[in-house]
């Protein structure tokens, strides 16, 4: 009996704060750029141990490119210039094939039945 007085309580909604807890993050939301600037520090340090410093980094690639490595060459002219646009070729066919109806001359319908040669009686 002491269920029947009760009364219901209200469904809580799953939805609401989406479990988040203020000042607590739990990973919502967009991920930091932390990952990429760990390896961006990664690489540069790996470019100063087999280097000595990234300018001398870029001299080896330099060095490669002008022996005639075509990859490398094109590595170091995108870093500098950045990459070159893509051309795209747009046609466009202006022929429109669209029937002309002449309403000043309406052309007559024969509706007069054709008799056929034979009858069909039985």
């Amino acid at each position: 009996m002491e269920e029947e007085k009760r009364p219901m309580k209200r469904k809580v909604d799953g939805r609401r704060n989406n479990g988040a807890i203020k000042g607590v993050s739990r990973g919502q939301g967009r991920p930091r750029k932390t990952a990429d600037k760990d390896i961006a520090g990664m690489t540069l340090n790996a470019m100063k141990k087999a280097f000595g410093s990234e300018e001398k980094a870029w001299i080896e690639v330099a060095k490669l490119a002008k022996d005639g490595s075509v990859q490398h060459m094109k590595w170091l002219l995108e870093y500098r210039y950045g990459r070159p646009k893509e051309q795209q070729n747009i046609s466009i066919d202006t022929k429109v094939n669209i029937p002309v109806i002449d309403f000043s001359q309406p052309k007559t319908i024969d509706i007069t039945p054709e008799e056929d040669g034979e009858s069909k009686t039985d």
